[in-house]
């Protein structure tokens, strides 16, 4: 299974909170951590408070290019990308050519442990500019049948280089 194109987060569509409640609950449930609890969400307001939160929230689709679908708005302003991009980009491409490798292989420490914890990467924005995210955790999305849908990453720390 490939995970859904998604519409630009705002009132009409709760911010996706659908599409964040299915992230919380396999990061959940693949790392034995709270996610909504360790983020600070409000669960009443779980798509809301996850665009709006002091972290960032991505994942992708697990096609073959692996396109992004989600970004909260904090990720967005990171990457210096609108929406239209973000889900046009492979997420390979959010990591500098020569990190890629890299990349790839902490990929497949996901896809064999399903998930990592404490990862730190150099990254790359839209306009160029270089940063490097700490203390990231990235999770297989595993949906309850066992049926893949993509990958995601949280992180609420990182430096400019």
């Amino acid at each position: 299974m490939i995970g859904p194109h998604l519409t630009f987060p705002g009132p009409d569509n709760d911010w996706q909170g659908r599409h964040v409640a299915r992230l919380a609950e396999t990061f959940t449930r693949i790392t034995g951590r709270d996610f909504i609890t360790e983020m600070g969400l409000d669960p009443a307001r779980l798509g809301q408070s996850a665009w709006e939160g002091n972290f960032a929230l991505l994942s992708h689709r697990g096609d073959a290019h692996a396109v992004l679908n989600y970004a909260n708005r904090f990720a967005l302003d990171l990457w210096e990308m609108d929406w239209a991009m973000l889900t046009a980009t492979p997420s390979q491409a959010t990591a500098p050519d020569g990190d890629v490798a890299e990349r790839a292989g902490m990929m497949a420490a996901v896809a064999r442990d399903g998930y990592v914890s404490n990862y730190a990467g150099r990254r790359i924005s839209a306009t160029g500019r270089l940063f490097v995210i700490e203390n990231v955790t990235i999770w297989w999305l595993v949906d309850l049948s066992g049926e893949p849908f993509g990958a995601a990453a949280t992180f609420k720390t990182f430096r400019r280089l």
